[in-house]
């Protein structure tokens, strides 16, 4: 059963008027010893759901990193390019790509433009099947309950268009993206979430890296095994979707 975080906000909307968190209750009051409208928030809990290899099989990831690669090798007539789509370092080769091809541009724009490459190639490669439907489903049955919020490293221009064309645009209540400026980065982003919203209740995700030094940082985490078996094991390890239901 989850349980309501009760904070005070003396506004808790945007510019335009809109409520900046669409997950509360609000109850106004008046005080007279500030002579203004204070607002109380009952606020569901955050659930944190990672995109690739939780909500969404890895095909279209690891085939837009190596339509990247496979495309710059054309551009810069170079087949040696190929090889640093199965890299762990493979940035560098994205920023030797983009000074080729850019020339001496700084960091900044060449990380910008080629993920807005590695964006289009993504939303390209995405079909419904690349949605883990079951998962999407629990999760939408319980978003009365929890706050449900998206951290991820894919940038936005990727991130929005993929959940639209999975019919998923609606199912979020906080997404927060990676700055296409910025290499991709989980552990810089959780930090920014927490500091901007709150630590989540839980965060779910795929076994791998990030998951353990989340672990590590004392933050509760499901490793899920539904779309590869992970290298990390969270605070709960599950293999299917029935199994979430016993813990959230």
């Amino acid at each position: 059963m989850s349980v309501y975080k009760k904070i005070y906000l003396d506004n808790p909307f945007s510019e335009d008027g809109t409520l900046l968190r669409s997950d509360v209750f609000i109850i106004c009051f008046l005080s007279k010893k500030f002579k203004c409208n204070r607002i109380l928030l009952f606020m569901n809990p955050i659930i944190a759901i990672d995109f690739d290899g939780a909500l969404f099989r890895s095909r279209p990831f690891d085939e837009a990193h190596k339509r990247w690669f496979r495309l710059f090798s054309i551009l810069l007539d170079d087949d040696s390019i190929n090889d640093w789509a199965f890299k762990e370092n493979y940035f560098e080769g994205v920023h030797l790509c983009m000074k080729k091809y850019l020339g001496d541009t700084d960091n900044e724009s060449q990380t910008f433009f080629s993920r807005q490459i590695y964006a289009m190639m993504l939303v390209a490669e995405t079909v419904s099947s690349d949605m883990v439907k079951e998962f999407a489903e629990y999760l939408r049955s319980i978003k009365g309950r929890y706050s449900l919020a998206l951290i991820t490293s894919a940038p936005k221009s990727a991130a929005l268009p993929m959940l639209h064309k999975t019919h998923c645009a609606d199912l979020f209540d906080i997404i927060y993206y990676s700055p296409s400026t910025d290499h991709p980065d989980k552990m810089s982003l959780f930090g920014e979430f927490i500091t901007k919203h709150e630590r989540p209740l839980f965060y779910i995700g795929k076994g791998d890296k990030d998951l353990g030094a989340l672990k590590e940082l004392g933050i509760n985490t499901i490793s899920v095994n539904w779309v590869e078996k992970g290298t990390f094991k969270g605070s709960h390890d599950i293999y299917s979707v029935d199994e979430l239901k016993h813990i959230l």
